[in-house]
């Protein structure tokens, strides 16, 4: 019977307002990726040097893979003032603000960015930086008929390589003979016999342009959903419970 009594809630919807304050029940409409979500570049200065290309594809062949999952449900709870608001969902919390047409957006960045450097007396530099950016981002208008709008996973990396074309024996007994750059991750070149080779940056020749080499790897992905949301009953003080409650996608 206490099954019952936790459901009864769930149905109690409020009559409609505009505003966004309140506990929400949000449906999510997740979809399986294709597998054209995601983005790449790379750039390089590497002379000669090329990114592999796919082979071509064989015609003779027909694919198909397709797949569905259901829905996800969870709750929400915004604490709205004036224009701001913000919209907890489980232990995460997504400022948000109206906008001029008077649809909401909640979302938060997290970022990460470094730097690392090598530097030797000999003329050797080596520096390689990276910067992240994971995005969650609510968005969609609140109305007498329930919530209705998206959901938004995005991230963006860059990675970047740079390191001195040519060095010494000295050095090399630390670094190796063909440097740090990852090149050979991501680009090929021929050889002096026409072989298609990975590109490295060898310590006794001259690899790339001007007088260092630089390999730079973008990557960026976006998935969104379709999402509704119906308003409840339920109290901030029902919070300890609803933070966990809902269905999970699939099975």
């Amino acid at each position: 019977m206490r099954v019952a009594l936790l459901l009864l809630p769930l149905l109690m919807v409020l009559p409609g307002c505009d505003g966004a304050d309140g506990t929400w029940m949000f449906t999510r409409n997740l979809t399986v990726a294709v597998g054209d979500e995601c983005t790449s570049g790379v750039t390089h200065d590497f002379v000669g040097a090329y990114e592999p290309t796919a082979a071509p594809a064989d015609t003779s062949w027909t694919e198909a893979d397709t797949a569905e999952v259901s829905s996800d449900v969870f709750f929400g709870r915004v604490d709205q003032e004036g224009k701001n608001a913000v919209l907890i969902v489980g232990s995460a919390a997504y400022p948000g603000a109206k906008q001029d047409d008077g649809s909401w957006v909640f979302s938060w960045d997290h970022t990460a960015s470094g730097r690392e450097s090598d530097t030797h007396a000999s003329g050797y530099n080596y520096i390689y930086t990276y910067d992240t950016t994971n995005t969650s981002r609510v968005s969609g208008t609140f109305g007498h008929d329930g919530f209705t709008g998206t959901w938004e996973d995005s991230s963006q990396s860059v990675s970047s390589w740079t390191e001195t074309d040519t060095w010494s024996d000295e050095v090399a007994a630390t670094v190796g003979t063909t440097g740090r750059v990852p090149a050979s991750s991501y680009l090929l070149k021929l050889d002096t016999t026409g072989v298609e080779v990975a590109a490295t940056n060898d310590y006794q020749t001259q690899d790339c342009d001007v007088t260092g080499c630089l390999l730079t790897v973008t990557t960026a992905c976006a998935y969104t959903y379709d999402m509704t949301g119906q308003q409840t009953g339920f109290t901030p003080d029902d919070a300890q419970w609803t933070e966990d409650a809902g269905q999970g996608a699939g099975i």
